[in-house]
C-alpha cells in the first residue's frame, strides 16, 4: 500500500482520496502543494489503496486495510479528511473503530447507493471495460467540474482527456464495482466523533443529496457549495480553509 508523508505539526491528519484513473505513486509533490496548509500542524498521511486487488474488493476492506497500516506505523489517534469514495472507507473506518478517529470531515460523498451515483459509476465501468478510455477522462471531466470551469478550461480539458494515460484499467473497474456495492447508512449512528460534512450543489457524480442526508443522520454541520461540482475540493479556493477550521475548532 503506496502512501504520501509531509508535514511537521504533533498530530496526525489521514487524506483519504476518491477514486481515480491512477494511482497517487509519483504525485507527493503535488499532493502535498495542494494539501500544505494542514503541514505545519499536522503529520499528514495519504493513502493509496493496496497493490492487488481482488474482483470482490470491498469499501470495508479498505478500511480495514487502512486501520492495519496506521496501527504497524504506530498511529492511534486521528483527524480523517475523506472526499468521495474516501469519504465512504473514512466512513467505514469511523464506524468500525470510533477510537482512533479525533474528528472526521467527510466531502462529496455518500452513505449509500442512489440513481446518481449508480448511473454515473456503472457508465465508467461500461467506458472502462469497452476499453473507450478517452471516453471514461472526459466523461469524469463532465461530472465533475462545474459547467463555469469546463467552459473556461474546455480546450485543456480535452487536451487532457486525450493525453491522459489509464494504466490499470482492471483495478479501476473494481474500486468503481466496490462504490456500487457500499451502504452503511443503517451504521452511521456507531460514528462517535465530530463530523464536519462538506457538499456540492452540482454534483453529478454522487448527488449532494447523498451528502445532506449524511448530515442530517449525524446531526453534523453542513456546508454546501452552490456554484460547484463534485471536484469542488480542485475548484473552490476556500474548501482547505473551512476543513481547517473545523479541524483546529
Amino acid at each position: 500500500m503506496d502512501y504520501i508523508s509531509f508535514g511537521k505539526g504533533n498530530k496526525w491528519l489521514i487524506l483519504i482520496p476518491g477514486l481515480s484513473i491512477n494511482r497517487i505513486r509519483g504525485h507527493a509533490l503535488q499532493m502535498s502543494f495542494m494539501y500544505r496548509q494542514f503541514a505545519r500542524k499536522y503529520k499528514v498521511l495519504m493513502f493509496d489503496r493496496r497493490d492487488h486487488l481482488t474482483p470482490s474488493y470491498s469499501i470495508g476492506q479498505m478500511a480495514d486495510e487502512l486501520y492495519s497500516a496506521l496501527r504497524k506505523l504506530g498511529i492511534y489517534k486521528i483527524d480523517v479528511v475523506g472526499v468521495s469514495e474516501g469519504g465512504m472507507i473514512a466512513q467505514k473506518l469511523a464506524i468500525n473503530q470510533p477510537d482512533i478517529v479525533h474528528k472526521l470531515v467527510l466531502a462529496v460523498t455518500i452513505s449509500e447507493p442512489n440513481n446518481t451515483s449508480n448511473t454515473t459509476i456503472k457508465q465508467w465501468i461500461s467506458l472502462a471495460k469497452n476499453n473507450q478510455l478517452k471516453e471514461l477522462v472526459w466523461d469524469s471531466f463532465q461530472r465533475s467540474y462545474s459547467t463555469h470551469y469546463i467552459h473556461k478550461h474546455h480546450h485543456l480539458l480535452k487536451l487532457l482527456a486525450t493525453i491522459t494515460k489509464v494504466k490499470e484499467v482492471d483495478r479501476f473497474i473494481i474500486l468503481a464495482q466496490a462504490i456500487l456495492n457500499f451502504n452503511v447508512a443503517a451504521q452511521l449512528t456507531k460514528i462517535k466523533c465530530p463530523v464536519f460534512v462538506i457538499g456540492a450543489q452540482q454534483d453529478q457524480v454522487l448527488s449532494v443529496e447523498g451528502t445532506k442526508t449524511i448530515a442530517k443522520i449525524l446531526h453534523a454541520p453542513l456546508y454546501i457549495y452552490p456554484h460547484y461540482g463534485h471536484a469542488v475540493y480542485i475548484e473552490a479556493k476556500d474548501f482547505n480553509q473551512r476543513i481547517y477550521n473545523f479541524l483546529m475548532s
